[in-house]
């Protein structure tokens, strides 16, 4: 006897995804369920930014089941950012040392943390919604059109499209006020504005990343592709004081 398909929605609480929820709503396209992976700093502190963690708990996930009726589950990878850092190399010439930081281009936080759950919760029959937007061909490229699909390819909604359909509904993330994209607080691609937000908006989780950087034999203590947290800092801090503009 051959399974109907279950669709669910992977949703990073960002614009796309958020967009694809509505459309999905709007279209009356079959959806049983919401899914979002939230990314640990340590057990017990989120690797989300905190306004956009609320968001999701306070905002998005309220919405989606009782405006929508459609469960919104949130998955925990067994593995935090924290193991990631105190991954100790086992081959090569820096075999014994601990990993460090996240290296930008080659996030093991996003396969070990984020994507690991979400496949390992998803059954083989599954249809996943993915919010990729219609103007981004080298994604779309990427998807099946069976078992992963885009709703915003779909009905041809672009990022820019995404962003004010989410806005419509007062569903944008908080998070876009300060930068272009939402990740991880901790994020090795993350941009100006975004580290000078952390640093001035939660210099406690700031904090974290400056003890980290000095503990002994770390192979990667680049929190970005050139600089240390203590380096960004250092040049943030000056900037704030000499009030040169956030590019």
């Amino acid at each position: 006897m051959i399974k109907r398909p279950k669709y669910i929605l992977s949703c990073s609480g960002g614009k796309d995804s958020v967009a694809s929820l509505l459309l999905a709503a709007v279209h009356k396209e079959p959806l049983e369920e919401a899914v979002f992976a939230e990314v640990m700093f340590d057990h017990e502190t989120s690797g989300e930014v905190p306004e956009h963690r609320e968001f999701i708990y306070q905002t998005l996930k309220p919405f989606c089941e009782r405006e929508l009726g459609i469960p919104f589950t949130i998955l925990h990878s067994l593995k935090t950012y924290e193991d990631v850092f105190h991954h100790v190399i086992v081959r090569g010439p820096y075999r014994g040392m601990k990993r460090g930081f996240a290296w930008a281009g080659h996030c093991c936080v996003n396969r070990d943390c984020k994507s690991l759950p979400i496949r390992r919760y998803l059954s083989p029959e599954t249809v996943s919604y993915v919010g990729i937007a219609a103007d981004e061909p080298e994604r779309l490229a990427r998807l099946d059109g069976r078992t992963k699909i885009s709703l915003l390819n779909k009905y041809g909604c672009t990022e820019a499209d995404a962003r004010k359909l989410c806005g419509k509904y007062g569903l944008l993330s908080p998070v876009y006020e300060h930068c272009s994209r939402n990740g991880c607080w901790f994020c090795p691609n993350a941009g100006k504005k975004e580290l000078r937000h952390l640093l001035t908006h939660h210099p406690e989780l700031y904090a974290r990343l400056l003890v980290w950087e000095k503990e002994d034999n770390v192979f990667n203590r680049r929190l970005t592709r050139k600089e240390t947290p203590s380096e960004v800092k250092a040049r943030l801090m000056n900037e704030i004081q000499t009030g040169t503009s956030v590019s």
